[in-house]
């Protein structure tokens, strides 16, 4: 499973040289899935919220491997840094079977909506169930309607949102697959286009 850290900018050459340093509680980082706007979730959180300054954020992209366990894996909403984060998962095999039935829970809870059902049961444990129940009946009849799920955007967005890993272990400057920015260009592509548009706009101003 391939993870994403963000840290300030200021932190990255840091972390390129010595790693991914892990706090007290663990390593925080979220679950990439190919879609920016969710995989950029957290760093819009964090310039949004009041308890942190308004900053520049790298993305630091590393695959979770078994030493980085265990591991925390759940909801931001209902969880503060000054949580214990049980890490309730020993494998990585273990923490991927949990994201896909985080997927499946929330596709099957859509399905009980459009079926009626959703209201039906008052037992959280048994409306799980049920969602995960309804999920893998749909995909017993298409393969694809799971795919598709993946690639709609609007129901990744709804299904991870607010969800965090935390890891028990630091992560090796090494095991960094790639670093990608908080935009889709650079900070030095965005300085680099805007001093190439002001010589333009400069010359355009001259032959006037």
């Amino acid at each position: 499973m391939l993870a994403v850290h963000w840290t300030p900018v200021n932190n990255t050459k840091k972390i390129i040289r010595g790693g991914i340093k892990k706090s007290k509680k663990g390593l925080f980082c979220f679950p990439l899935t190919g879609h920016k706007s969710i995989d950029r979730w957290w760093l819009y959180f964090f310039n949004q919220c009041k308890a942190r300054q308004r900053k520049k954020y790298n993305g630091i992209i590393f695959k979770i491997i078994e030493e980085d366990l265990p591991a925390y894996f759940g909801h931001w909403i209902g969880a503060t840094n000054k949580d214990k984060f049980l890490k309730d998962f020993k494998t990585v095999k273990e923490l991927s079977t949990e994201f896909r039935n985080i997927l499946l829970w929330r596709m099957g809870e859509i399905l009980a909506a459009e079926k009626g059902l959703k209201n039906q049961l008052y037992s959280y444990e048994k409306r799980i169930e049920l969602y995960l129940e309804l999920a893998e009946k749909e995909i017993e009849k298409s393969n694809k309607a799971f795919s598709d799920k993946l690639n709609d955007l609007d129901f990744m967005t709804y299904a991870l949102e607010d969800y965090q890993i935390v890891l028990n272990n630091s992560i090796p400057a090494k095991r960094i697959l790639k670093i990608i920015p908080q935009y889709d260009k650079s900070g030095r592509q965005i300085r680099q286009k805007k001093k190439k548009d002001n010589k333009i706009f400069r010359d355009q101003i001259q032959q006037l």
